[in-house]
């Protein structure tokens, strides 16, 4: 076997395994992402050989004066009085993933805010709600106890009426019987009256009839006397 194949044949492994011990290497690496955070070379002139006048953050907010896409630049306008040119591939209508990002979290902010405040507000409500369910159970129930006492006062209404009716009709029965003994009284009054006239007169023809008798009997008794004496 040739000496320098030998060797060749062992430098190649060893480059193999140093490529297999590399490829290893890269492979147990961690998974990273490039940060958002960018910035935007000004530049005084369009083109790369230019001085820097001004660098722009990821998601700045500018104004494009005009576009060259001949030179792949774009003139912006820095303040009043400024102006520069940077790469057109960089600027786009819509704002950065990070401004977005950041748009989204404070709108997720507020949302939160807003649900927090909501489910607060639900809370109060279903709270008022059950007081309110309360407060109408004891409106019905005092509902039915003033029908019911209502009722009663109708059932009480009715009864007096009948009872007023009746006490009514007593006293004209009252006065109805008043009346008649009234009547009676004076009845029993000329009966008495006339009685005792009748008693007087009675009284008086006896005292009469005995006067009578007290003048006739003894001249009567004197006749018979001296018709008797006269026969001896």
């Amino acid at each position: 076997m040739n000496p320098s194949i030998t060797y060749k044949g062992h430098f190649v492994k060893k480059i193999l395994l140093i490529l297999t011990f590399l490829t290893s290497t890269v492979s147990m690496a961690q998974t990273a992402y490039v940060s958002d955070e960018l910035e935007i070379m000004v530049r005084s002139g369009k083109s790369a050989s230019h001085r820097i006048i001004a660098t722009l953050k990821s998601g700045k907010k500018i104004n494009v004066i005009e576009n060259d896409r001949q030179s792949g630049y774009s003139k912006i306008k820095l303040s009043n009085s400024r102006e520069g040119w940077v790469l057109s591939r960089l600027l786009h209508k819509a704002p950065s993933a990070k401004s977005r990002l950041a748009k989204a979290e404070a709108e997720l902010t507020t949302l939160k805010t807003k649900f927090s405040d909501s489910s607060q507000q639900l809370t109060q409500l279903s709270t008022e709600k059950g007081s309110l369910d309360t407060q109408t159970t004891e409106l019905k129930e005092l509902n039915t106890a003033l029908s019911r006492e209502l009722t009663q006062l109708k059932e009480t209404s009715n009864n007096a009426v009948q009872i007023l009716q009746e006490r009514n009709q007593l006293q004209q029965r009252v006065v109805t019987i008043e009346r008649e003994l009234e009547s009676l009284k004076r009845e029993n009054d000329m009966l008495q009256s006339s009685d005792a006239q009748d008693w007087f007169l009675v009284g008086s023809g006896v005292l009469l009839l005995g006067i009578i008798l007290g003048f006739i009997l003894p001249k009567i008794s004197w006749r018979k006397k001296s018709s008797w004496q006269s026969s001896f």
